[in-house]
């Protein structure tokens, strides 16, 4: 008999991994909705004789308590410095720039530096938007050009 519980379990205990394999291949991650759901299956599925311990769901609540206060804080890390590159690229507001964009040489000067999704941008006087990372020359521009 005991030998049902076992292979019930161990089938239970695969299911739970391919459930979190498909998790984490689709979403680059687990979920708060996702970690419940595995959490709510795991209990369905235990061992009635043998049911997951207090301590255990205390520390797997917890783990994910500590996963999701992380993942805020890498979320408010990255837009503070989203925010600092901008700052500090401002310094290229009303200098002439040249860049190189697939093979293609820009020129202009900077009205504007923006975040636009992982980039910094710099906005041209002719509209262009230039990444930061395509520029190749910075000039100041003369008095008498302004």
């Amino acid at each position: 008999m005991s030998d049902i519980y076992n292979v019930s379990s161990t089938q239970s205990t695969q299911y739970q991994q391919e459930i979190q394999r498909k998790s984490l291949e689709a979403n680059d991650g687990l979920g708060q909705d996702a970690f419940f759901k595995i959490l709510i299956t795991q209990l369905q599925n235990q061992d009635p004789l043998n049911p997951m311990e207090d301590r255990d769901f205390i520390s797997q609540m917890a783990e994910f308590t500590s996963l999701e206060k992380t993942e805020k804080l890498y979320s408010l890390l990255e837009d503070k410095l989203s925010s600092n590159q901008v700052i500090d690229n401002s310094s290229l507001i009303g200098k002439e720039i040249t860049a190189n964009v697939e093979g293609v040489k820009l020129e202009g000067i900077v009205n504007a530096v923006k975040s636009s999704k992982d980039k910094v941008l710099a906005v041209l006087d002719t509209g262009s938007e230039i990444d930061i990372s395509n520029i190749t020359q910075v000039k100041n521009i003369e008095a008498e050009e302004l």
